[in-house]
Protein backbone atom coordinates (compact mmCIF):
# COMPACT_ATOMS: atom_id res chain seq x y z
CA UNK A 1 0.00 0.00 0.00
CA UNK A 2 2.69 2.22 0.84
CA UNK A 3 4.27 1.65 -2.62
CA UNK A 4 1.27 2.68 -4.19
CA UNK A 5 0.96 6.10 -2.31
CA UNK A 6 4.39 6.94 -3.36
CA UNK A 7 3.91 6.01 -7.23
CA UNK A 8 0.77 7.88 -6.79
CA UNK A 9 2.71 10.65 -5.33
CA UNK A 10 5.61 10.69 -8.30
CA UNK A 11 3.11 10.72 -10.77
CA UNK A 12 1.59 13.97 -9.65
CA UNK A 13 5.36 15.59 -9.44
CA UNK A 14 6.20 14.41 -12.69
CA UNK A 15 2.98 15.69 -14.24
CA UNK A 16 3.27 19.36 -12.15
CA UNK A 17 7.15 18.85 -13.93
CA UNK A 18 5.65 18.80 -17.45
CA UNK A 19 3.14 20.99 -16.81
CA UNK A 20 5.83 23.57 -15.48
CA UNK A 21 8.34 22.94 -18.68
CA UNK A 22 5.10 23.69 -20.92
CA UNK A 23 4.64 26.66 -18.92
CA UNK A 24 5.16 29.97 -21.09
CA UNK A 25 6.91 32.40 -18.37
CA UNK A 26 10.04 34.26 -19.99
CA UNK A 27 12.54 31.37 -20.08
CA UNK A 28 14.32 32.01 -22.98
CA UNK A 29 15.50 28.41 -22.68
CA UNK A 30 12.14 27.29 -23.37
CA UNK A 31 11.21 28.88 -26.85
CA UNK A 32 12.84 26.54 -28.92
CA UNK A 33 11.45 23.53 -27.10
CA UNK A 34 7.68 25.25 -26.88
CA UNK A 35 8.14 26.51 -30.82
CA UNK A 36 8.97 22.82 -32.08
CA UNK A 37 5.91 21.10 -29.69
CA UNK A 38 3.43 23.94 -30.60
CA UNK A 39 4.56 23.04 -34.04
CA UNK A 40 2.99 19.22 -33.94
CA UNK A 41 -0.18 20.80 -31.76
CA UNK A 42 -0.90 23.45 -34.69
CA UNK A 43 -0.74 20.45 -37.00
CA UNK A 44 -2.93 18.21 -34.73
CA UNK A 45 -0.38 15.88 -34.51
CA UNK A 46 -0.69 13.67 -31.39
CA UNK A 47 2.64 12.62 -29.14
CA UNK A 48 3.99 12.22 -26.36
CA UNK A 49 7.01 13.58 -24.31
CA UNK A 50 9.15 9.54 -23.72
CA UNK A 51 11.97 8.21 -21.58
CA UNK A 52 14.94 10.46 -20.50
CA UNK A 53 13.25 13.78 -21.10
CA UNK A 54 11.10 12.72 -18.10
CA UNK A 55 13.22 10.86 -16.16
CA UNK A 56 15.30 14.17 -16.29
CA UNK A 57 12.19 16.21 -15.15
CA UNK A 58 12.04 14.39 -11.96
CA UNK A 59 15.16 13.39 -10.60
CA UNK A 60 15.70 17.36 -10.69
CA UNK A 61 13.21 17.87 -8.67
CA UNK A 62 13.23 14.90 -6.45
CA UNK A 63 17.35 14.83 -5.75
CA UNK A 64 18.78 18.41 -6.59
CA UNK A 65 15.14 20.30 -5.24
CA UNK A 66 15.01 22.36 -8.68
CA UNK A 67 13.53 22.28 -11.86
CA UNK A 68 15.13 20.28 -14.64
CA UNK A 69 16.68 20.98 -18.28
CA UNK A 70 16.91 17.73 -20.05
CA UNK A 71 19.95 17.33 -22.48
CA UNK A 72 17.57 15.90 -25.20
CA UNK A 73 13.98 16.16 -26.08
CA UNK A 74 12.63 13.10 -27.11
CA UNK A 75 9.12 12.99 -28.76
CA UNK A 76 7.01 10.18 -30.35
CA UNK A 77 4.31 11.12 -32.42
CA UNK A 78 0.59 8.71 -33.81
CA UNK A 79 -0.52 8.76 -36.68
CA UNK A 80 1.79 11.06 -38.70
CA UNK A 81 4.64 9.51 -41.32
CA UNK A 82 8.02 10.04 -41.62
CA UNK A 83 7.33 12.07 -45.13
CA UNK A 84 5.38 14.92 -43.39
CA UNK A 85 7.33 14.81 -40.05
CA UNK A 86 10.31 15.59 -43.11
CA UNK A 87 8.03 18.10 -44.55
CA UNK A 88 7.28 20.24 -40.84
CA UNK A 89 10.49 20.01 -39.63
CA UNK A 90 12.42 20.63 -42.76
CA UNK A 91 14.56 23.53 -41.63
CA UNK A 92 15.46 21.98 -38.34
CA UNK A 93 16.60 18.25 -39.65
CA UNK A 94 20.29 17.55 -38.70
CA UNK A 95 20.34 13.95 -39.44
CA UNK A 96 17.70 10.78 -39.29
CA UNK A 97 18.38 8.22 -36.87
CA UNK A 98 18.69 4.50 -37.39
CA UNK A 99 15.53 4.18 -35.40
CA UNK A 100 13.34 5.17 -38.38
CA UNK A 101 13.04 8.71 -37.36
CA UNK A 102 14.34 12.13 -36.95
CA UNK A 103 17.22 14.24 -35.26
CA UNK A 104 16.14 18.09 -34.92
CA UNK A 105 18.14 20.96 -33.46
CA UNK A 106 16.19 23.69 -33.06
CA UNK A 107 18.80 26.55 -31.39
CA UNK A 108 20.73 24.51 -28.43
CA UNK A 109 18.13 21.89 -27.86
CA UNK A 110 18.19 18.44 -29.63
CA UNK A 111 15.21 16.27 -30.68
CA UNK A 112 14.79 13.00 -31.50
CA UNK A 113 11.16 12.77 -32.78
CA UNK A 114 9.67 9.25 -34.52
CA UNK A 115 6.50 7.94 -35.44
CA UNK A 116 5.10 6.11 -33.01
CA UNK A 117 4.89 2.47 -35.10
CA UNK A 118 8.91 3.05 -36.18
CA UNK A 119 9.57 2.39 -32.52
CA UNK A 120 11.88 -0.54 -33.16
CA UNK A 121 10.13 -2.82 -30.43
CA UNK A 122 6.88 -2.66 -31.69
CA UNK A 123 8.34 -3.46 -35.58
CA UNK A 124 10.37 -6.79 -33.75
CA UNK A 125 7.45 -7.67 -32.43
CA UNK A 126 5.05 -7.59 -35.00
CA UNK A 127 2.67 -5.89 -32.52
CA UNK A 128 -0.20 -2.99 -32.73
CA UNK A 129 1.83 0.19 -31.82
CA UNK A 130 0.08 2.12 -29.09
CA UNK A 131 1.30 4.93 -26.66
CA UNK A 132 -0.46 2.46 -23.93
CA UNK A 133 2.67 -0.35 -24.90
CA UNK A 134 5.56 2.17 -25.14
CA UNK A 135 6.49 1.50 -21.46
CA UNK A 136 7.30 -2.35 -22.59
CA UNK A 137 9.44 -1.49 -25.63
CA UNK A 138 12.44 0.10 -23.45
CA UNK A 139 15.71 -1.42 -22.41
CA UNK A 140 15.66 0.09 -19.25
CA UNK A 141 13.28 0.36 -16.31
CA UNK A 142 13.96 4.22 -16.02
CA UNK A 143 13.08 5.15 -19.49
CA UNK A 144 9.31 3.24 -19.58
CA UNK A 145 7.77 6.42 -19.09
CA UNK A 146 5.36 8.66 -21.64
CA UNK A 147 3.12 11.61 -21.07
CA UNK A 148 1.15 13.58 -23.45
CA UNK A 149 2.58 16.98 -24.81
CA UNK A 150 -0.71 18.15 -25.26
CA UNK A 151 -4.01 16.49 -23.90
CA UNK A 152 -7.06 16.09 -25.94
CA UNK A 153 -10.57 18.62 -25.52
CA UNK A 154 -9.56 19.92 -22.05
CA UNK A 155 -8.85 16.22 -20.45
CA UNK A 156 -6.07 15.86 -18.02
CA UNK A 157 -2.76 14.67 -19.58
CA UNK A 158 -2.65 11.35 -20.08
CA UNK A 159 0.99 9.54 -18.40
CA UNK A 160 1.64 5.94 -19.31
CA UNK A 161 3.66 3.78 -17.43
CA UNK A 162 2.80 0.18 -17.82
CA UNK A 163 3.34 -1.48 -14.46
CA UNK A 164 5.39 1.61 -13.03
CA UNK A 165 8.53 0.13 -13.40
CA UNK A 166 9.52 3.60 -14.05
CA UNK A 167 8.51 4.88 -10.64
CA UNK A 168 9.82 1.52 -8.91
CA UNK A 169 13.03 1.90 -9.92
CA UNK A 170 13.03 5.85 -8.92
CA UNK A 171 12.24 4.82 -5.50
CA UNK A 172 14.41 2.08 -5.32
CA UNK A 173 17.09 3.75 -7.00
CA UNK A 174 17.90 1.25 -9.14
CA UNK A 175 18.82 0.71 -12.81
CA UNK A 176 17.45 -2.36 -14.06
CA UNK A 177 16.63 -4.27 -17.84
CA UNK A 178 13.08 -3.26 -18.79
CA UNK A 179 13.76 -6.04 -22.00
CA UNK A 180 16.95 -7.53 -22.60
CA UNK A 181 17.11 -8.14 -26.71
CA UNK A 182 18.73 -4.75 -27.25
CA UNK A 183 19.68 -4.02 -30.97
CA UNK A 184 23.41 -2.75 -29.92
CA UNK A 185 24.08 -4.99 -26.68
CA UNK A 186 27.76 -2.90 -26.68
CA UNK A 187 25.63 0.53 -26.65
CA UNK A 188 23.56 -1.21 -23.60
CA UNK A 189 26.00 -1.56 -21.51
CA UNK A 190 27.62 1.63 -21.92
CA UNK A 191 24.75 3.43 -21.72
CA UNK A 192 23.81 1.53 -18.00
CA UNK A 193 26.87 2.43 -17.05
CA UNK A 194 26.97 5.96 -17.60
CA UNK A 195 23.36 5.97 -16.14
CA UNK A 196 23.61 4.72 -13.07
CA UNK A 197 26.83 6.38 -12.38
CA UNK A 198 25.46 9.65 -12.79
CA UNK A 199 22.32 9.06 -10.86
CA UNK A 200 24.27 7.41 -8.37
CA UNK A 201 21.63 4.28 -8.68
CA UNK A 202 22.02 1.27 -8.29
CA UNK A 203 22.66 -1.80 -11.15
CA UNK A 204 19.37 -4.50 -10.77
CA UNK A 205 20.69 -8.09 -11.22
CA UNK A 206 19.72 -8.62 -14.45
CA UNK A 207 21.17 -5.53 -15.84
CA UNK A 208 24.59 -7.00 -13.50
CA UNK A 209 24.34 -10.27 -15.82
CA UNK A 210 23.49 -8.58 -18.76
CA UNK A 211 26.91 -6.52 -18.30
CA UNK A 212 28.67 -9.23 -17.54
CA UNK A 213 27.28 -11.50 -21.00
CA UNK A 214 28.06 -8.40 -22.96
CA UNK A 215 31.09 -6.54 -21.78
CA UNK A 216 33.81 -8.74 -21.91
CA UNK A 217 35.26 -7.97 -25.44
CA UNK A 218 34.34 -4.50 -24.59
CA UNK A 219 37.67 -2.30 -25.12
CA UNK A 220 38.61 0.84 -23.55
CA UNK A 221 38.57 2.52 -27.33
CA UNK A 222 35.54 1.26 -28.26
CA UNK A 223 33.47 2.14 -25.27
CA UNK A 224 35.05 5.72 -25.95
CA UNK A 225 33.98 5.49 -29.62
CA UNK A 226 30.27 4.30 -28.60
CA UNK A 227 30.19 7.63 -26.28
CA UNK A 228 31.34 9.57 -29.22
CA UNK A 229 28.73 8.45 -31.63
CA UNK A 230 25.75 8.19 -28.83
CA UNK A 231 26.75 11.36 -27.11
CA UNK A 232 28.89 13.01 -28.98
CA UNK A 233 32.41 13.23 -26.76
CA UNK A 234 33.02 10.77 -23.76
CA UNK A 235 31.05 11.30 -20.21
CA UNK A 236 32.97 8.77 -18.67
CA UNK A 237 36.46 7.60 -19.48
CA UNK A 238 36.97 4.50 -21.33
CA UNK A 239 39.01 3.00 -18.77
CA UNK A 240 36.49 3.72 -16.13
CA UNK A 241 33.63 2.26 -17.83
CA UNK A 242 35.76 -0.91 -18.22
CA UNK A 243 36.62 -0.95 -14.76
CA UNK A 244 33.33 -0.54 -13.50
CA UNK A 245 31.64 -3.22 -15.91
CA UNK A 246 34.61 -5.58 -14.77
CA UNK A 247 33.68 -5.66 -11.69
CA UNK A 248 30.11 -5.43 -12.05
CA UNK A 249 30.62 -9.05 -13.85
CA UNK A 250 32.21 -10.30 -10.83
CA UNK A 251 29.38 -9.11 -8.91
CA UNK A 252 26.37 -10.20 -11.40
CA UNK A 253 26.58 -13.77 -9.85
CA UNK A 254 25.13 -12.39 -6.52
CA UNK A 255 21.77 -11.90 -7.92
CA UNK A 256 21.53 -8.50 -6.13
CA UNK A 257 21.36 -5.10 -6.81
CA UNK A 258 25.01 -3.99 -7.41
CA UNK A 259 26.23 -0.19 -5.89
CA UNK A 260 28.44 1.83 -7.68
CA UNK A 261 31.10 3.90 -5.91
CA UNK A 262 30.77 7.59 -5.61
CA UNK A 263 33.74 10.18 -5.90
CA UNK A 264 35.42 9.73 -3.10
CA UNK A 265 33.67 6.45 -1.93
CA UNK A 266 35.65 3.65 -3.10
CA UNK A 267 35.34 1.35 -0.57
CA UNK A 268 32.24 0.70 -2.02
CA UNK A 269 33.99 -2.04 -3.38
CA UNK A 270 35.79 -3.11 -0.36
CA UNK A 271 38.19 -6.11 -1.21
CA UNK A 272 38.27 -4.95 -5.39
CA UNK A 273 40.58 -1.97 -4.63
CA UNK A 274 43.63 -4.08 -5.78
CA UNK A 275 42.55 -4.25 -9.29
CA UNK A 276 41.24 -1.03 -9.77
CA UNK A 277 43.93 1.80 -8.01
CA UNK A 278 43.48 4.62 -10.12
CA UNK A 279 39.28 4.91 -10.76
CA UNK A 280 38.12 8.46 -10.72
CA UNK A 281 34.56 8.80 -11.60
CA UNK A 282 33.18 12.03 -12.97
CA UNK A 283 29.97 12.96 -12.28
CA UNK A 284 27.91 15.82 -14.43
CA UNK A 285 27.31 18.66 -12.29
CA UNK A 286 29.86 18.20 -9.36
Amino acid sequence: MEANVAVRDLKRKLLAEVRTLFRANGSAWKAPILQVLKDLKHADVRAVLFGGTLRSLLVSRLFEGRFGRPRDIDVVVLGTPLSELEKRFSGIISRHTRFGGLKLQNGHWHFDVWPLEETWAFRKDGVVARFEELPSTTTFNLESIAVEVWSEDGKPRALFSGHDQFFHGILSKTLELNRTDSPFPELTVVRAVIMASELRFKIGPCLGAYIAENSTALSETAIDEIQANHYGYSRITGHTVKQITQVISRRSSMQKAIELPRMGQLHLWEGELDTMPHINLHFLGD
